[in-house]
């Protein structure tokens, strides 16, 4: 049997194939499309369906090409839907074209339907309590051969029209001949080589193909002579391509009031009206089903003309030939191969599958969230009818899981959720790396500077208190009113100016250890406040204390956090020029264990130019500030394991964030704090 194949690289996976197939013969595997050929019964659906022509077939161009490259006697023979697919030129000058080709004689195979239409009669005349089923159509045939061969013994034992001119042909022309079948039907190619009636033709190639050899071969239909068809010629048999044609051709008149007879077409009512018998619901003599809209609507009919354009030609053509013909005439040719065989059987092809049981069922329901009664949606995008079908399919291995739009719709929605929710994270970790890294950066620069001011220090202290003593000794050699003694005064002033900058520098160096203890921060601020709450400088000033009542004590070292906060608050009153409001505020945070403490002014604010500088050593933007206040403040938080923040808003005031873990011991500052020798940040 012919087999249907896919083109992966042109194959765009939008699955129209799969929703299609009557037979499920189309399946996804790993994400390509695989047509599972031992059910296929190639009506040709996924064909018309694709609209990436991503579906080929097997085809026996090749071998005819062959016939005619070697002159073989070879007979074309034209399906009776020729002239609605080929609708180029007159038929009489397609006679012509194919002769051009190299084929030695052309005939219509419509010549076919008049011995089978024969048969049928016979048939329908006898008495019989059975339904009986047209079996002209190969898809059909082997739709019930494969998937209701219950039906079998309703199929008519007649054969096609294809294989009844082949016959014919065999018997006047004999085995040497090549009789090759041009048609519209993909189903054909199957029945070429199906084992009940094989032998009748010896090729089958499309009409589109024929189309194609003539370009090829640079042949224009409509420029020929017309010339007459060889073999005999049919009557009513041409209307055969129309749904109702096999009827027709008996030349009985079709009554719609009738309900002994019963003709559709297409793949839907023509599937539904066989299970509606095998369910008992139809009781008819006849049954003339067509896969397609009739054979005028194969797979490979010209679809730039709609199927009724189709249709009318066909009647056109049929109506013109008969004006031209004498029905005796032909009846009398029909007689003369009365002892040709019509008859063929039929083989039962089910393809016996195993039967999940209903665990295995609600299971695979279950996993794509469409168990019943709510949430099975039956919106056959997979291609089944319901989504218990499919939970079949999936059992069977004839279907994959994902092959569910509303499944894969949810998966990708939960996708999207855990990519946004790890994105976040990622620009979390990110801000929390430049953070990071910024500190880092400050830490390295604080570290050189400290361990050059440690240096530096060193190296001042000696001669520094040299000058002093010898200054002191000088200045008792002078009286009051001598000018050198007050300039002597002056050398010790500076002396001592000097002494309290180094003294600065080794705090800076961090000299001095942390001597721990238990520490209430609330407190500590309280008793800050009452030292300069008398202080000129915080005359004009509001203090605003927000501390949150029974905040909890911590092991630090109260007398570097008292340098802390009187550096930074006495720098909030200095900002606002000793008029404004002053916050402090207290929180403690449960969810990482630190205290924070915020000293909030509503100064002026801070240049964003000098942001990034605030903690620099030796920076500053006073008039005689030595800029270390806040680099030793750095320091001290720093090795109490905390950090500090800087808000700041032009015309709103600046904020600094000292933030510091709740130690329930001394021991692990203390580890921190003898981890930092002079000059070394942690």
């Amino acid at each position: 049997m012919s087999q249907i194949n896919v083109l992966t690289k042109k194959c765009r996976r939008c699955y129209s194939c799969i929703q299609t197939c009557p037979a499920d013969a189309i399946k996804r595997e790993k994400g390509n499309i695989k047509i599972i050929h031992e059910r296929c019964i190639l009506c040709g659906s996924c064909i018309k369906a694709c609209p990436q022509n991503a579906l080929i077939y097997e085809s026996g161009l090749y071998q005819v090409e062959e016939f005619l490259a070697n002159h073989e006697k070879t007979i074309a023979v034209l399906d009776p839907a020729f002239p609605g697919v080929l609708d180029i030129g007159t038929p009489r000058q397609l006679v012509t074209a194919l002769k051009k080709l190299g084929f030695t004689e052309v005939w219509e195979g419509a010549f076919g339907v008049e011995l089978v239409s024969r048969a049928y009669k016979e048939l329908l005349q006898k008495k019989s309590n059975r339904t009986i089923i047209s079996s002209f159509c190969p898809a059909i045939v082997f739709y019930i051969q494969k998937y209701l061969p219950q039906l079998i013994p309703y199929l008519a034992p007649v054969i096609s029209p294809m294989i009844a001119i082949g016959r014919a042909i065999r018997k006047i022309k004999g085995p040497e001949w090549k009789i090759i079948y041009i048609t519209s039907c993909l189903a054909q190619f199957g029945e070429m080589t199906a084992p009940e009636v094989e032998g009748a033709i010896d090729q089958v190639i499309t009409l589109l193909e024929a189309r194609d050899l003539f370009n090829k071969a640079g042949i224009n239909r409509r420029k020929q002579e017309e010339s007459d068809f060889d073999g005999p010629a049919p009557y009513l048999g041409r209307i055969f391509p129309v749904i109702g044609g096999l009827y027709r051709s008996m030349g009985e008149s079709f009554d719609v009031l009738t309900d002994e007879i019963s003709v559709t077409g297409g793949r839907v009512r023509s599937l539904r009206a066989l299970n509606q018998l095998v369910a008992g619901h139809i009781d008819a003599k006849f049954l003339e089903l067509a896969f397609c809209e009739g054979c005028v609507d194969g797979p490979f009919a010209d679809r730039e003309i709609f199927v009724l354009g189709r249709r009318q030609i066909v009647a056109r053509f049929t109506k013109q030939e008969m004006s031209r013909q004498n029905k005796t005439e032909v009846l009398v040719e029909v007689t003369k191969y009365k002892d040709i065989n019509l008859g063929r059987s039929f083989t039962n092809m089910e393809e016996n599958l195993p039967v999940p049981s209903e665990e295995e069922i609600q299971s695979i329901l279950k996993e794509i969230d469409k168990a019943p009664p709510d949430h099975n949606l039956d919106c056959r995008a997979c291609g089944y009818a319901t989504c218990r079908e499919k939970a079949i399919a999936v059992s069977q291995g004839l279907a994959e899981l994902e092959m569910c739009l509303p499944y894969l719709l949810e998966k990708t929605r939960k996708i999207f959720h855990q990519l946004e929710k790890s994105h976040q994270k990622l620009q979390s970790s990110h801000q929390e790396l430049e953070q990071a890294q910024e500190q880092l950066i400050k830490t390295e620069k604080l570290a050189s500077l400290g361990q050059l001011a440690a240096g530096v220090a060193h190296e001042i202290n000696n001669p520094l208190s040299t000058i002093t003593m010898f200054a002191h000794i000088l200045k008792k050699t002078f009286e009051k009113d001598d000018q050198r003694y007050e300039d002597i005064q002056l050398i010790i002033d500076e002396a001592d100016r000097t002494k309290n900058i180094v003294q600065g520098l080794l705090s800076f160096a961090r000299e001095k250890k942390l001597r721990p203890g238990l520490t209430d921060i609330n407190g500590l601020l309280d008793e800050i406040l009452g030292l300069i709450i008398n202080q000129s400088l915080f005359h004009n000033i509001k203090i605003e204390k927000l501390f949150e009542p029974n905040l909890q004590t911590t092991y630090a070292d109260g007398t570097q956090l008292k340098q802390v906060f009187i550096n930074m608050i006495l720098n909030a009153a200095q900002a606002m020029n000793g008029q404004g409001t002053l916050k402090i505020i207290t929180e403690q945070v449960s969810g990482n264990g630190h205290l924070v403490i915020k000293i909030k002014d509503n100064g002026p604010g801070i240049q964003p130019d000098i942001m990034g500088k605030l903690f620099d050593p030796f920076f500053t933007t006073k008039e005689k500030g030595t800029g270390l206040g806040l680099a030793i403040s750095y320091g001290i938080i720093e090795r109490h394991q905390g950090d500090i923040d800087v808000q700041s808003e032009q015309g709103e005031g600046t904020t600094f964030t000292i933030s510091m873990p709740i130690l329930e011991n001394a021991e692990k500052l203390n580890q921190s704090s003898n981890n930092i020798t002079i000059g070394q940040q942690k």
